[in-house]
């Protein structure tokens, strides 16, 4: 049903059973009351929602096939998510294209807050060499170093918007557990001992030929150096000797890093926007 509703949106799958199974059994999900589905009155699934804590923030995945079960489905994620965390914040998102579902949250007294895009760059040529900083190396992740790129990780991100430091086991539980981890496609640049920056890739499976840049990370103090420009370059060129077609990650539209310029600048566009709206519980 999901890979359905993305191909009416996209024209392409989002999703396999597997990455959805992998959110199912998150530490931080209860599965009895953190998932909801809708049914038609012939036991077809058209509609799904759950739940996602994140600080004070409990985001909402509403998504259905026939619009007219959307309504309901947001009030019981709405009345979970209350029970769950009375005091958060309702953070709900949507496809720019999905107008049922905008329209929905609209109607809702949710107010739309903020936009993030989906990037993307065609491997149709060879990617330029990247260009590294006088005195880095690169190099992909080595056997036991989970911790280091977790802490490097929050530490990059620590200065983005709504940013909440995520406990280390929830965040293996995403990127060392995940059924198609390839540590192969993490690396680490360093100047000496000292770690300048990560960046974490994937190669889904829902979309065969189009590689995946989880988290591209340069900590503070080596920032303004252009290594986050070398990165991405040095995992294009990864991608492209494999032999995929493309390239994709997702970012905050306003990243106060200046991310989208960054992506832009290395030759990525925008292929998908998407819309996150606000409510206050009570």
């Amino acid at each position: 049903m999901l890979n359905e509703h993305a191909r009416g949106l996209y024209g392409v799958d989002d999703m396999t059973a597997t990455d959805l199974k992998q959110y199912w059994e998150s530490p931080d999900v209860d599965f009895g009351t953190d998932v909801v589905v809708a049914e038609s009155s012939s036991g077809e699934i058209v509609g799904y929602a759950d739940i996602g804590i994140q600080g004070e923030h409990v985001w909402l995945d509403v998504r259905a096939t026939e619009p007219g079960a959307l309504p309901s489905l947001l009030a019981e994620i709405e009345d979970r998510a209350a029970a769950r965390k009375p005091d958060g914040t309702l953070m709900g998102y949507s496809s720019d294209q999905d107008n049922s579902l905008r329209r929905l949250y609209e109607e809702s007294a949710y107010e739309l807050i903020r936009h993030s895009f989906r990037m993307r760059i065609e491997l149709d040529r060879q990617p330029p060499e990247p260009e590294w900083p006088d005195g880095l190396t690169v190099r992909t992740m080595r056997e036991g170093e989970e911790r280091r790129f977790y802490d490097a990780q929050m530490e990059s991100f620590a200065d983005t918007w709504m940013f909440t430091p995520e406990p280390f086991e929830s965040w293996r539980h995403w990127m060392v557990d995940d059924s198609v981890f390839d540590s192969t496609l993490w690396f680490v640049a360093e100047q000496g001992e000292d770690l300048a920056g990560i960046l974490i890739g994937r190669a889904p499976e829902n979309e065969p030929g189009v590689g995946w840049i989880r988290i591209l990370g340069v900590v503070p103090e080596h920032r303004q150096r252009g290594l986050g420009q070398a990165l991405l370059r040095h995992s294009f060129r990864d991608f492209a000797r494999r032999g995929f077609d493309a390239v994709g990650l997702g970012v905050d539209a306003e990243n106060p890093t200046g991310a989208v310029r960054l992506y832009e600048r290395a030759g990525m566009h925008v292929e998908r926007t998407n819309l996150m709206y606000e409510k206050l519980q009570g």
